[in-house]
Parts: structure tokens; C-alpha cells; sequence
């Protein structure tokens, strides 16, 4: 025998409309007024009309709405427009919480009543355990002799304690505005209580941001003492936020660091900055130099105008030059910021950029030092024409100013074409390039060290053409595939392109190696010109596994056939026959990668550049190590001569246990270690513990060598926690 009954009341709330008897399942909806309706699936389906009660029994299951109510039997009296619900009772509600209970007496609506043995559990797993609850207002539940915890329950053991717990003999979880409020409660670890508090709230689980003070940070250094730092959130709105930390030392006056973000329909803004009336102090931090206003703003910012335009801006700025060291904000010697607008269009590339330039070392003086107001790029590709390749374009300008010194402005155009071509029958490849550049300059107080200065006009028109060849091979050999690729390239233009006139701003940092090796132009920027004619080769052989893994070497070197030396002493391009640059990369598989950069002087038989890096071992127990050697260039003023290593050894000693290490020496002849760091994580799903101790023995006027200690901890839900 199967029953449909169809429940309503004669005032409005509910009906019995249809019975039907053929099945052991039965389905009743009973709808109550101006309610949404309510839909009852069980086993068996009873109606007691002396009672005025519907008893729904087995696998029985109630919803209304996004909300489901799950029991062994339920009992539904008319008369009391209650629900009863016995026996492994489950509602899962719309936000995605799951209630379990024993026992519940439910409204008709399923939003209020009473819970024994309540359980509650968040779409992060966390759980909330009490003896009973009351839900009231369908928002808001009381509970009593509570436990709140967000860690993972032992499976071997379910009824030991989780790693950590708050018991409280009172919680009320207002679900309207998501809040979590404890009375006499305690944190325990393992089951013992380590801390206690009358009155505690956070937001729950399904909260992604609220306003209110973050949980406090303790830490110390021998720059400023011991610290806190006690930062506030405020959610704006949905869109924007901002955090204002105070920030107490011992041994300085207290400082004000802040935070805003917003997010727009097309872009995202950031800026940040921060404030201390201090003092500044001598080499030695014994003499007090002067006293006043200390602080820095930086942010960044990025706006689509179109689909076809973008703008945004980044900067960074301080009042002087330690002060990003002394607060742990930047270690940077140089700080840039820069405004720009980008435009694409099909093959169209167009740019206009701002930028200014702060420089924090100790000899650098910022009225000497250039800003570019503007720099403006335009660049476009032509489309193919058939197997006659295609054009482009280059237009870039750019003004470089001084408050003290020389002052350049400059505007270039580059017009080229460039055709490749694959032989069939060979497989050989070639790369034909024609290039016209025209260079003009108007220049102010060039020379200005020197007995005479120029001021004026200065420019420059000048081809250059480039023949590329390659020819690939690839070999099987076992389970190794061998691929050698040859490569020459005939690079030709005049000769004496480079004036003295003409300031150079934009090519002092030069550095030869394999990734400019081939270019037309090996200086970085366009104010010095690589000229004359010269022949370029080198070979790259790479070996493949078939089984993964792969390694790879690559020797290259170049003749200069004509053309003056324009590349100072030590450049590796000081000789017609430069020095030999290469690199060998060995990665045979995840767990091992080396990475060998050099440049050799066969002349010499030195190596003027030398740079390591590798990655070895497995989550167990792995290190990295790097290597620098970097030899003085004489046309370069910006790298002095440098030797540093640097390592680092890791252990992920268990799943939730790691531990780290590592320091970084300075090997050159006045060096000595410049940084070392210990430590250890333990990392779970509810938790983070981090212990860290270092030292840096970096001198530089007011900042001292210092020792930093720090211990972080972090819970799931309630912040964090450092000293």
C-alpha cells in the first residue's frame, strides 16, 4: 500500500487534498501561507486526526525552499504549527552550513526552535559541538557548553582533542550578520586550556572580510627595540578597504603605517605609506644628525579605458635614504617610479611613460640624478607579403633632465624589413634584416667636468644589415634524442656612429653575454651604438630524454671585422675576437636543475663572469646554492667588481614539520657574511607556527648589523599571532 496525501489547513496554512494508496513511498507538500512550500518525502506517511498530526517515518526528508531537513521520523502537529524530528537529524542550510542534532523542534518554516546534541559544520570543515542550541528570528542561535574548533579530527581516535579548540560555555551565532560571540571561553592545545577570556567574537566561517582590529604583532630587533603592532581593518565597501597600523617601539617614537585598496570595473589601485616624527643618527647611531619627519608612500595603480587602452602608474618615495632599511620596508638603492599609457592596436604598439628616479646611496645626489619626462615608444609590424616577409617600424623619444648637469633630449626612427627562409630540401634556415636608424639629439652642458662643454644639436643616420643562418641536426641515441643547432649571423654597418657629444644615459649598464650575443645592437639602450662589421657564431647542443629530463649547451663567440672598439676594458668586446659567453643547463629530472652562465677569456685564461645556480634533492631534505663572480667593467660605472655565494637547505621533515636554513657571504677581499637565517614551520589545515631567527651585517650610516627573532601563529579564524 502506498499514500499521497496533500495537506492545507482550512485558515490558510494547510490542506489534506489527495491520499493515494499503491506504493511504500509518499510525498505530502503542505503550504502555508504567503510561505514558500514545503515538500515531505518519507518511507511511510500516517495521519492522526485526533491529534491533528502528520507522522512522516523513514528516510524522511523536508524542504522548503534552499533548505533540507533530513531525519529517521518527524512529526508535524497542525494544531501547534511545530515540527518535531527525531533521530539523526541533518538540516543543510542555503549559506551551506550543516546542522546535525538528536532531537529538533522545528516552526512550521524550519527557521526557529530547539536542537539537542547540536553540531554544526561550516563548507570549511570547520565544526561547532554544544549539548543544545535554540535558534530564534531564524537568524539567531544560542548554544550552550560549546566547543569551536577548525581542525581535522584524529581518525584514529574521533573523540580525542583536535590540535587546538575554544570551549565556551556560551556561543551565539548570529547568522544575519555573521558573528560568532563566546562567553567564558578557553583556548586549549591537545585538550589543556592555555588561555581564557570573558568575552571573545570573530566572524564565522562564511565571512571574507569585516572591519575591526586584527590581532595584535610583537616582535624585536636591536634597530628598534622591541615592537607591536596593532593594525585595524575597514572594509570600506565591497570594493575598497583600508588598514591603519600603529606601530609602538622601545627605541623610537611611535609610528603610522596605512594601507588602501580599491578595485574598480576596469582596474585596481593600491597605495600604501607611513609616518614618524624621529630622529636620524650617524654612522655609528650615536650622534643624532637631525630630528623630524621620517616616511615613505608608495602604491601602484592599472586602469583598461579601452580594449585598445590602458593606464597605470607605480612608484615608490621616502624622505631619506635609510629610512625603508631601519623599518623593514625596502632594502632597494634605488627607487622608480613611473607613470605610463599603453595602447595595442592589430600590429600597433604604442607607449607613453613617465619616470622618476630616487637614488638612496650614500654618494648619490638627487639633484644630479636624470628623470624622464617623457619617454613615448611607437612600434608597428607590416603584414606579410608573401614570401617576401615584412616591415616595420620604431619611433621612440625621450627627455632626460637634470636639476644639476647635462640635460638630453633625444628622438630615433628605425625602418626595416626582414625576410626569412627555410630551405626545403636542407631544412636550413636564413634571416635576412635591413635596418635604417636616424638619431637626433639636442643636448645641453655635455662635458661639464671637463674644460669645454657642448650644448646643441647632435644626430646621426646609419644602416644595418644582418644575414642569419642556422641548421638544426637531431640525432637518436638510445633513449637520448640529440638536437645540435649551428648558428652564424654577418652583422655589417658604419663605422664612428659614437660622439662624444652625445651623453650616455641609457647604455652604462652593459653586460656581454649569450642573450645579446646576436644582436644587432648589444648595448641596452640606443644613446651608444655597437657599429662596424663583425661575424657571429656559436652552437647550441641539447640533449633530450625520452623519459623526461633535459640538458643543454650553448658556446658562442663573434669577430670584429671593421669598426672601432667602442667597448671599454674588462667587456669581453675590448679585442677583435671577443671573449667566449655560453651557458649549460642540466635538468634530469624534478628533483636536480643546474644552471652555468659564463664568459671566458681565452686570451687572458679568466673568467670574468661566472654564475652558478642549482636546485638539489627532494621534499625530505633539499638545497639551493648560487654562485656570482662579476669582474669590473671598465665600461661600466654601475657593477664594480663582486664575488658572493648564497645557500639555502630545507627538510620537510613530516607532512606538517619543515624546517629551513641559509646565509649569503660576500667572498671579495673587505667581505664576510651578509645574511644568515634559521628556522621551522609546523603547517596543517587549521594552523601555522613559524619560528625564525637572523642576522644581517649590513652598515650603512644609521643602520647597524641587527638580530632579527621572530615567532609567528597563525589560527584558522582568529589571525595572527607574532613576536
Amino acid at each position: 500500500m502506498s499514500r499521497r496525501i496533500l495537506l492545507a489547513n482550512l485558515v490558510g496554512l494547510f490542506a489534506i487534498a489527495l491520499i493515494l494508496v499503491q506504493a511504500s513511498m509518499v510525498m505530502a507538500q503542505i503550504t502555508a501561507a504567503n510561505k514558500k512550500p514545503v515538500l515531505i518525502t518519507a518511507d511511510s506517511l500516517q495521519y492522526d486526526q485526533k491529534r491533528n498530526e502528520v507522522v512522516a517515518s523513514g528516510n524522511v526528508q523536508i524542504t522548503q525552499g534552499n533548505r533540507t531537513v533530513r531525519a529517521d521520523k518527524v512529526i508535524y502537529n497542525q494544531r501547534a504549527r511545530r515540527i518535531t524530528a527525531l533521530g539523526n537529524v541533518v538540516i543543510v542550510e542555503p549559506s551551506g552550513e550543516t546542522i546535525f542534532g538528536e532531537r529538533m523542534e522545528l516552526t512550521e518554516d524550519l527557521h526557529d526552535g530547539l536542537i539537542e546534541r547540536f553540531r554544526l559544520l561550516f563548507p570549511d570543515k570547520t565544526r561547532v559541538a554544544a549539548n543544545g542550541a535554540r535558534r530564534t528570528g531564524g537568524r539567531r542561535t544560542e548554544m550552550a557548553q560549546v566547543v569551536f574548533s577548525p581542525c581535522k579530527l584524529c581518525e584514529s581516535d574521533p573523540a580525542s582533542a583536535p590540535l587546538w579548540r575554544i570551549k565556551a560555555r556560551r556561543v551565539i551565532h548570529d547568522r544575519k550578520t555573521r558573528d560568532v560571540e563566546y562567553r567564558n571561553a578557553w583556548l586549549e592545545v591537545y585538550g589543556v586550556p592555555v588561555a581564557y577570556t570573558p568575552y571573545m567574537a570573530h566572524p564565522d566561517p562564511t565571512v571574507y572580510s569585516r572591519s575591526g582590529f586584527l590581532a595584535p604583532r610583537v616582535g624585536g630587533d636591536s634597530r628598534l627595540g622591541i615592537w607591536i603592532k596593532t593594525p585595524y581593518y575597514w572594509r570600506i565597501s565591497r570594493d575598497r578597504d583600508a588598514t591603519i597600523t600603529p606601530m609602538i617601539t622601545t627605541r623610537d617614537w611611535p609610528a603610522m603605517l596605512v594601507e588602501y585598496r580599491e578595485r574598480f570595473k576596469n582596474g585596481a589601485a593600491v597605495v600604501d605609506g607611513s609616518y614618524v616624527n624621529t630622529r636620524r643618527r650617524d654612522f655609528q647611531a650615536q650622534r643624532i644628525i637631525d630630528a623630524g619627519s621620517r616616511g615613505h608612500l608608495s602604491g601602484e595603480v592599472r586602469y583598461d579605458i579601452s580594449k585598445n587602452w590602458r593606464f597605470g602608474a607605480n612608484g615608490l618615495w621616502t624622505t631619506d635614504n635609510t629610512y625603508l632599511q631601519r623599518y623593514k620596508i625596502s632594502n632597494d638603492q634605488t627607487l622608480q617610479s613611473n607613470a605610463w599609457l599603453e595602447g595595442f592596436h592589430e600590429r600597433d604598439h604604442t607607449i607613453l611613460s613617465l619616470h622618476h628616479f630616487q637614488g638612496l646611496r650614500e654618494d648619490d645626489r638627487y639633484r644630479e640624478t636624470p628623470q624622464a619626462l617623457p619617454y613615448v615608444e611607437h612600434e608597428r609590424f607590416g603584414m606579410p607579403y608573401r614570401d617576401w616577409g615584412r616591415w616595420h617600424f620604431h619611433f621612440s623619444s625621450a627627455s632626460l633632465t637634470r636639476w644639476e648637469g647635462p640635460d638630453s633630449y633625444r628622438a630615433s626612427t628605425q625602418l626595416g624589413w626582414r625576410l626569412p627562409y627555410i630551405h626545403k630540401s636542407t631544412g636550413m634556415k636564413f634571416l635576412a634584416s635591413v635596418n635604417l636608424f636616424a638619431d637626433g639629439y639636442y643636448v645641453t652642458e655635455v662635458g661639464r667636468h671637463s674644460a669645454s662643454r657642448h650644448n646643441g644639436f647632435e644626430g646621426r643616420l646609419y644602416p644595418v644589415a644582418k644575414l642569419g643562418w642556422r641548421y638544426p641536426f637531431v640525432r637518436e641515441m638510445g633513449n637520448v634524442r640529440v638536437i645540435v643547432k649551428p648558428r652564424a649571423a654577418l652583422i655589417a654597418s658604419t663605422s664612428g656612429l659614437n660622439s662624444s657629444k652625445i651623453p650616455n644615459e641609457d647604455s652604462d649598464g652593459f653586460e656581454f653575454d649569450e642573450i645579446n650575443l646576436f644582436s644587432i645592437n648589444r648595448y641596452p639602450g640606443r644613446d651608444r651604438v655597437d657599429d662596424g662589421t663583425r661575424f657571429v657564431y656559436g652552437v647550441n647542443t641539447i640533449f633530450l630524454g625520452n623519459r623526461g629530463g633535459q640538458s643543454e649547451i650553448f658556446l658562442g663567440q663573434s669577430y670584429q671585422l671593421a669598426g672601432d672598439e667602442t667597448f671599454g676594458s674588462g667587456s669581453g668586446l675590448d679585442r677583435k675576437l671577443s671573449d667566449i659567453v655560453g651557458q649549460i643547463q642540466i635538468n634530469p629530472g624534478r628533483y636536480f636543475n643546474l644552471v652555468y652562465k659564463f664568459r671566458f677569456d681565452a686570451k687572458d685564461q679568466q673568467m670574468p663572469r661566472t654564475e652558478v645556480t642549482t636546485f638539489a634533492g627532494v621534499p625530505a631534505l633539499n638545497t639551493s646554492l648560487s654562485y656570482l663572480l662579476f669582474r669590473r667593467n671598465m665600461n661600466s660605472s654601475e657593477f664594480p667588481t663582486r664575488e658572493e655565494i648564497a645557500f639555502a637547505v630545507r627538510s620537510q621533515v613530516t607532512r606538517t614539520w619543515s624546517i629551513f636554513g641559509g646565509s649569503r657571504h660576500n667572498l671579495a677581499s673587505d667581505g664576510g657574511i651578509l645574511k644568515w637565517q634559521a628556522g621551522g614551520q609546523f603547517k596543517n589545515e587549521c594552523c601555522t607556527l613559524q619560528a625564525t631567527i637572523s642576522r644581517s651585517f649590513t652598515y650603512d650610516r644609521e643602520i647597524k648589523p641587527s638580530t632579527n627573532f621572530l615567532i609567528l601563529l597563525t589560527l584558522k579564524h582568529l589571525g595572527s599571532f607574532g613576536y
